[in-house]
């Protein structure tokens, strides 16, 4: 099992050179910059793909008075750990749409609070924002050990080829755990292709 301190250490001892750390609370400048910088690298690797892992699906909850009728006919609660929507739909639309290559979301507006959709009985599949390392793939761990160290190699370092080397690793790396993402769907799933990956034949 892998854990945030694990990928911490990894950016700090593969890619920078330096120390590991025990915990992110150590009075050390690498477990201050990863303290600082750990969570907006996650949540910025999980807005970039869909990962089957971090995908969720549920029943969107109807809220009771609609501020923005008639322009939609429904106002759904937002889920609060929803960090990037894939799709809304009514299940069984959303089936035949799957099964018929076709794209499976609806029209909607979304808001900090709410979702505004025309669809009743709506379900939504999102990304969640996923803070349980041990759920991450391990590919998806490593581009984020290498993502990590480059948002830190200037705090650590001051070596600006350092943080470009992971930087570039980093992209290499996200590639890989996207492509790998990618193979694991159903032939006839639609799914948006990063142009990175296009030139690659997964487009």
């Amino acid at each position: 099992m892998q854990s945030a301190i694990e990928i911490c250490n990894a950016a700090l001892t593969t890619y920078l050179g330096t120390q590991s750390i025990v915990s992110l609370d150590d009075a050390s400048p690498e477990a201050e910059a990863c303290k600082l910088h750990y969570d907006r690298v996650r949540r910025s690797l999980l807005e970039r793909w869909p990962w089957l892992w971090a995908t969720r699906r549920e029943v969107l909850v109807q809220e009771a008075i609609n501020d923005r009728a008639p322009a939609w006919s429904f106002k759904y609660a937002r889920p609060g750990h929803l960090l990037r929507i894939q799709w809304v739909n009514e299940p069984t639309a959303a089936r035949y749409a799957f099964e018929g290559g076709q794209a499976q979301d609806t029209p909607r507006e979304v808001t900090a609070r709410a979702i505004y959709s025309d669809t009743a009985d709506a379900v939504i599949e999102f990304t969640r924002d996923e803070t349980d390392p041990t759920l991450f793939s391990a590919a998806f761990s490593d581009a984020f050990a290498a993502s990590l160290a480059a948002a830190i190699a200037m705090v650590i370092k001051t070596d600006r080829p350092t943080k470009q080397d992971a930087q570039r690793d980093a992209q290499m790396l996200l590639d890989l755990a996207i492509a790998q993402d990618f193979n694991q769907r159903p032939a006839r799933e639609l799914v948006p292709v990063p142009d990175s990956l296009a030139v690659r034949g997964l487009r």
